[in-house]
């Protein structure tokens, strides 16, 4: 094994006590000599890390103690109840909005994809403008056109989550800690950072790879910040997950 860098300690030590991070000793010497030999200041260098390992897997940038896992008996039924003695780093693998049918998320993924949004009772769908009677008329133009929604349409509509476009809740999550155990988890209050974006996992009219990019709130990732290339598979996944799953009625 290669020799520690000189700075491994000391970041390492920062990050445990400031973010409660027990980075992994290859991966914080792979970090730190990709800094080069004149490296930034210790704040920076700081803030680069923990971004890093919140973007990373964390079953391979970090190797906690037994006392900073879940527990292995987590899921055990006939455990009423159990704290934890300290700080569990956990990734997300996978959630759930539990608070509304599947099929109505898919509904709502569905409008945004043929750009209808919901006002009250209105469905407001944006089509492109009418041409001359030749045919060299002006630039297309958006044109609204509104037709009535259902009664339900409008009571989701009047929350502060649907007014975000994100999900209102609760929500089932899949986590998982350093060592890979994986257990769900369930939102029994709300919290703000937990949300799903109804745009992130809706593809562009007649596009079969490129998603809508949204100017809402764009919600929670997947990971501990968001490991890229899980957020992506899994937001081009979410729709058929969802279809499936309730089809089956699970």
């Amino acid at each position: 094994m290669p020799p520690q860098h000189p700075l491994h300690d000391q970041v390492s030590t920062a990050l445990k006590s400031r973010y409660h991070l027990l980075v992994n000793t290859q991966w914080l010497n792979d970090f730190l000599a990709s800094r080069g030999p004149n490296p930034p200041p210790l704040p920076a260098l700081l803030s680069t890390a923990q971004f890093r390992i919140l973007a990373s897997d964390i079953t391979t940038s970090l190797s906690p103690p037994s006392t900073d896992l879940l527990p292995a008996d987590v899921g055990d039924v006939n455990v009423k109840e159990r704290a934890l003695s300290g700080h569990v780093i956990v990734q997300v693998l996978d959630v759930l909005d539990i608070g509304s049918s599947k099929w109505s998320q898919v509904e709502a993924i569905e409008r945004v994809e043929r750009g209808e949004e919901i006002r009250g009772r209105e469905v407001i769908r944006t089509v492109d403008g009418m041409e001359d009677e030749d045919g060299s008329g002006p630039d297309p133009a958006p044109i609204a056109t509104t037709r009535s929604a259902p009664a339900t349409a409008n009571a989701n509509a009047s929350s502060p989550a649907a007014t975000k476009k994100l999900s209102a809740g609760p929500h089932k999550l899949v986590v998982q800690d350093a060592r890979g155990f994986e257990v769900l988890a369930f939102e029994l209050v709300k919290i703000p950072k937990i949300g799903l974006s109804i745009a992130a996992s809706a593809m562009l009219p007649g596009s079969q790879n490129a998603r809508l990019s949204s100017q809402d709130d764009p919600g929670m990732y997947i990971g501990c910040g968001k490991v890229e290339a899980w957020d992506k598979k899994w937001k081009e996944g979410r729709k058929q997950t969802l279809t499936t799953f309730a089809s089956e009625g699970t």
